[in-house]
C-alpha cells in the first residue's frame, strides 16, 4: 500500500477542532446536547471534539452502510446500527467524518427527524463540495477539501489507515 500524501496536518486538525468546540460551547451554552457519531469514520474526530465541548452531553451512535465500489458511493444507504436511546425533545448534534454527495447525510437526517428531536444540527469534519448531489446545511465544518480520496483521522481505505493522525490522500 502506498504512503499517503499529507493534505491536512495534525496541527491544523487540532487547531480547527478546538475552534469548533468553542463554537459549539457558545451555541449550546446552558443546554444539554445529544451528540450522535456516525460510525465508523467519525470516531476519531468525535473523540477529539467532545473533549473540547464543555456543556453537558450524551453520546450515541448510528452506523450506516453505503453501496458502491471502493472509492465512490452509489447513493444507496442502509442503517446497520440505530440509536440506543430516544432523542425526542433533545438538542441533537450529528457528527460526521465527511460529507461528499450529501446523500448519506440526507438519509440520516430524515431518519433522525422522525424521532422528534427539539433541534438537529450537523458537524462535519470534511466537506467535498465538488460531488454534492444534495446540499446539506453544515452548521459546524472542519475543512472544505478538493476532490481527492482522503484517508486518516478516522477515514479509511478498505478498513485501513483510520489511525493516521493527519488527513492524507492516495494518488489514484
Amino acid at each position: 500500500m502506498e504512503k499517503p500524501k499529507v493534505l491536512i496536518t495534525k496541527e491544523r486538525i487540532h487547531e480547527r477542532v478546538e475552534a469548533l468546540g468553542q463554537e459549539i460551547n457558545r451555541d449550546y451554552s446552558g443546554t444539554t446536547i445529544t451528540v450522535i457519531g456516525i460510525l465508523k469514520g467519525s470516531i476519531v474526530f468525535l473523540a477529539d471534539l467532545i473533549r473540547q465541548i464543555h456543556v453537558p452531553l450524551f453520546i450515541d451512535f448510528v452506523e450506516v452502510s453505503t453501496y458502491g465500489d471502493d472509492t465512490k458511493s452509489s447513493g444507496g444507504v442502509k442503517i446497520i446500527k440505530d440509536l440506543s436511546h430516544s432523542i425526542e425533545g433533545h438538542d441533537v448534534l450529528v457528527v460526521e467524518d465527511i460529507i461528499d454527495s450529501g446523500l448519506t447525510m440526507e438519509y440520516i437526517l430524515k431518519n433522525l427527524q422522525t424521532k422528534k428531536p427539539r433541534s438537529l444540527k450537523v458537524c462535519a469534519f470534511l466537506e467535498k463540495p465538488v460531488n454534492v448531489k444534495n446540499k446539506i446545511k453544515i452548521d459546524y465544518k472542519g475543512f472544505t477539501i478538493e476532490d481527492k480520496f482522503v484517508i486518516g483521522y478516522g477515514l479509511d481505505y478498505k478498513g485501513f489507515m483510520r489511525n493516521l493522525d493527519y488527513v492524507g490522500y492516495l494518488e489514484t
